[in-house]
């Protein structure tokens, strides 16, 4: 079960209209179950191309890769791709969100819906 400050969290995220990257189908899922919208998920994708797609159709972006040595990795890659492309990185929503879930990967979400 959520606690308040989690759902405001999610609401504020729902309110702000923001796109969200994940890693996977798994990853999507979870925050569906949370009552997110607009998620995109990269898995199979070359990073080139997600960029280019991202950069037509969002202005900003939430990248929410897990929190591991290679979601870290893949987070610094995507985020470098979509500002050379002109798309805004909310940083302070990724930290946020890890702050306030602690989580390693993201499809551990689903343990709050228990």
């Amino acid at each position: 079960m959520l606690e308040e400050y989690q759902m405001r969290y999610i609401e504020g995220i729902l309110k702000d209209g923001t796109a969200i990257l994940v890693e996977g189908k798994n990853d999507l899922i979870a925050l569906e179950k949370l009552g997110l919208e607009t998620i995109i998920d990269i898995s199979g994708k070359r990073l080139d191309d997600v960029s280019s797609m991202i950069k037509l159709r969002h202005s900003k972006i939430i990248i929410l890769t897990d929190f591991d040595r290679e979601g870290i990795i893949q987070y610094k890659r995507l985020k470098n791709l979509l500002m050379s492309d002109g798309v805004e990185v909310d940083d302070n929503s990724r930290r946020m969100f890890r702050k306030i879930f602690l989580v390693n990967r993201i499809e551990e979400l689903t343990s709050y819906l228990r």
